[in-house]
């Protein structure tokens, strides 16, 4: 007999988020764009480092937009479980994602009283001190209230950020602190950037809501998604600071 699990977690601040704002809104993503690199199952863990007997069931860069209606068959395809061995008792999925997202949000956010209508739009080096490749892990980009939508880069910064206060970021105020949640339980795990990091990967670990035993049928995965939150924008000096808010994930093993 199949066994049926069922995994709810959030992806992030990604897989995010992994980000909370005390002044700020979220509204849905069209586009949602995310850089799968790993998926391992795990007998055990106590945070990003640890996956006790891990198998990698998925491996290699794929990008996956999470908006569209295919997502879910797009990202069970990325795993085998197949590769899992017979009998062996799985407690957690260990993800790794890369820190870019590519986001987009059409219908204009409501971020604060002169931010009424919040749209990503392309990303440019202009809306960095430097350059987008250079400060990516290290500035938030703010961009004008009302603009055309289209897709935008977003990153999971390090732990200290510099926050742009103007479009061109000419005016920014640095040492701003970013904490990734931590939990315990069936909470998830995340990855904490330091400062001055540069390395482009986000792990994510999720305590199953049921341990999976490997039965002699392999197992199926069903993934659902929802981004109707995922968009989330807030008001400095009437600009929008905008970044990927969590999407909902359902995971069915049966």
């Amino acid at each position: 007999m199949n066994k049926i699990i069922k995994i709810i977690f959030f992806i992030t601040s990604t897989f995010c988020i992994f980000i909370t704002n005390s002044y700020s809104a979220t509204g849905a993503a069209d586009v949602y764009k995310i850089t799968m690199r790993k998926v391992e199952l795990c007998t055990a863990s106590t945070g990003v480092t640890s996956c006790e007997n891990s198998v990698v069931i998925g491996s290699g860069d794929k990008v996956v937009d999470i908006a569209s209606v295919s997502a879910g068959s797009s990202v069970a395809s990325y795993g085998d479980p197949a590769l899992l061995p017979l009998g062996e008792t799985y407690t957690h999925m260990r993800v790794t994602i890369d820190r870019k997202f590519v986001i987009k949000n059409s219908t204009a956010i409501a971020a604060g009283s002169n931010a009424t209508a919040c749209r990503t739009i392309a990303s440019t080096d202009t809306m960095y001190v430097t350059d987008e490749a250079t400060d990516k892990y290290t500035h938030k980009p703010v961009v004008a209230n009302n603009q055309t939508a289209a897709e935008m880069n977003v990153y999971l910064i390090n732990d200290q950020y510099t926050r742009c206060n103007l479009a061109n970021c000419s005016n920014k105020t640095d040492d701003q602190d970013q904490t990734y949640p931590q939990g315990s339980g069936s909470s998830t795990y995340q990855t904490q950037h330091a400062d001055g990091s540069t390395d482009a990967d986000h792990v994510l670990v999720y305590e199953l809501t049921s341990p999976f035993t490997v039965a002699l049928i392999a197992p199926t995965i069903d993934i659902s998604f929802g981004t109707s939150a995922a968009v989330g924008a807030q008001e400095v000096n009437s600009l929008c600071q905008i970044w990927a808010e969590e999407p909902v994930v359902t995971i069915t093993i049966k």
